[in-house]
């Protein structure tokens, strides 16, 4: 990955990114069921480590993953 431009591609990717369970919440809300997080990839500090900037040391101090959301929402009768 080219890691030279790539800060506003994390910082926009981190910026809207809800909390594992935020996002089941809002699921749950929204009338979801059944619903499973599965991490599938996770982004160590040292993988920006080569950034530089305000943005880079925000990315540092948030963990980062990537993951499967998997709900299933009940047919309304």
């Amino acid at each position: 990955m080219l890691w030279g431009r790539s800060v506003e591609l994390w910082s926009g990717c981190v910026s809207g990114a809800l909390e594992e369970g935020e996002y089941e919440s809002l699921l749950s809300e929204a009338g979801f069921e059944e619903i499973e997080v599965e991490v599938t990839h996770t982004y160590p500090p040292e993988q920006i480590a080569g950034l530089s900037g305000e943005d880079a040391e925000a990315l540092r101090a948030v963990p980062v993953a990537s993951a499967s959301i998997r709900a299933r929402k009940p047919v309304a009768r």
